[in-house]
């Protein structure tokens, strides 16, 4: 009997929804491996859970990648033994005809930011399951730069409109590894009514300090929560979100033609999470 999928499109429809790089991937990641309903605790390591998943007698090969997916997270291995891991992952998810599993392999290669696991995060792109296509833009987002990717098939990705949040996550992976056509998706997508695509699109424009990101800053940190909730506004958690990556961007910059705005979120904002960031930023910016 066929087991349930994990669930689906972590920022879709969700307070996480234009969450930036590398906030984007820590959180999604974390979301994945520990929103699954019954934590497994099995205190085995990364040698013994792949051992597991080799098994030919192993029948919830999956549980193994999800508890691999948890350790890897969590814990460091000895430098040696990652070839070992990435080439047995690899060969997971070749031969698994189970999505959950090859979901799992995934983030665990993810995890590694290792420039070996491109060939299989490359592969999982095309994969059958949106779900790993999602957490493979995402892991390839949380990558050092430099690594050889697909980027035509991330590139169809931000290009298309019936997934929200893989979307987003293309368009973060373009930024994060400055690929050349990054600026480009961003301006183009800038100028889209939805929010959820001008407000990623704009953060993303002010890593190549873009003046036409000021007016969707400004509309950003101006936002404020609706009084009445409507699945057509954006939530508290959300606004949050968005103002909190736009801090985070203007930081690792420096803008310093931001510097004004900042200074205004600092007066007027009453989220003390976002004022605080708000005075870091500012301090940055001003030395």
């Amino acid at each position: 009997m066929s087991e349930e999928k994990p669930s689906k499109k972590i920022l879709e429809s969700s307070p996480l929804s234009g969450i930036t790089v590398p906030i984007a991937i820590v959180l999604v990641g974390a979301l994945i491996i520990f929103g699954v309903t019954k934590m497994l605790s099995s205190g085995k390591n990364h040698r013994d859970l792949i051992d597991e998943m080799n098994s030919k007698t192993f029948g919830n090969r999956w549980i193994a990648a999800y508890e691999l997916s948890k350790f890897l997270a969590g814990s460091k291995i000895p430098k040696e033994d990652i070839p070992w891991v990435i080439e047995n992952l690899s060969k997971v998810y070749v031969e698994s005809v189970d999505a959950r599993t090859r979901n799992f392999v995934v983030l665990a290669l993810g995890s590694l930011n290792n420039p070996l696991t491109a060939t299989t995060l490359n592969a999982a792109l095309s994969d059958q399951d949106p779900q790993v296509q999602f957490n493979a833009v995402v892991a390839i987002g949380n990558m050092t730069p430099g690594i050889t990717v697909s980027w035509d098939k991330i590139l169809e990705f931000a290009a298309q409109d019936n997934d929200l949040g893989l979307k987003q996550v293309a368009m973060l992976a373009l930024a994060s590894h400055k690929h050349e056509k990054a600026q480009q998706v961003a301006l183009t997508l800038s100028q889209s009514a939805e929010k959820t695509i001008r407000y990623p699109a704009g953060i993303i424009l002010i890593q190549f300090q873009n003046e036409l990101a000021l007016p969707i800053l400004n509309e950003i940190f101006s936002s404020k929560e609706p009084a009445i909730a409507n699945s057509q506004d954006l939530n508290g958690l959300q606004i949050e979100a968005y103002k909190m990556n736009a801090l985070d961007q203007i930081e690792k910059s420096p803008w310093i033609k931001t510097l004004p705005m900042v200074e205004k979120v600092l007066e007027n904002e009453t989220n003390v999470r976002v004022s605080t960031k708000a005075k870091l930023v500012l301090k940055e910016l001003k030395k």
